[in-house]
């Protein structure tokens, strides 16, 4: 008797019968499909911030302005589509289970508030 167990020669075999072989990648594609999966997710988010964040400004003439104080409408606009454009607000939204009323109201479905000059009855163009 041997002691040991021959090596599988795979040389002489069907390309039909390695097809239980597959199984053994499983580990890999699933790993793969999670860093595909937080790629994405870190390319929506940089996108997001990019695109609705009301403190980047991509034209030059806005950057050396403060928009708060000159046009505040705006700047509660680009607050407010900030908010209900983030992709994982509304994930986080969504699996919310409403057992307990929250203390807190929702912020994708109330109507934006700020206290600006305007609000309080300065006119912020007059001076």
């Amino acid at each position: 008797m041997r002691a040991y167990a021959p090596t599988a020669d795979f040389s002489n075999v069907q390309h039909s019968e390695l097809r239980g072989v597959k199984g053994d990648f499983v580990p890999v594609y699933v790993a793969m499909g999670m860093i595909a999966m937080s790629v994405t997710l870190g390319l929506c988010t940089a996108m997001h911030e990019l695109m609705y964040s009301p403190a980047v400004h991509l034209r030059k003439s806005r950057r050396e302005t403060l928009p708060e104080v000159e046009d505040p409408d705006t700047v509660v606009d680009e607050g407010d589509k900030f908010v209900k454009k983030s992709l994982l607000r509304k994930v986080a939204h969504v699996q919310e289970l409403e057992l307990v009323p929250h203390p807190i109201e929702d912020p994708l479905t109330r109507p934006p508030r700020a206290v600006t000059l305007k609000s309080v009855g300065i006119d912020p163009k007059s001076h």
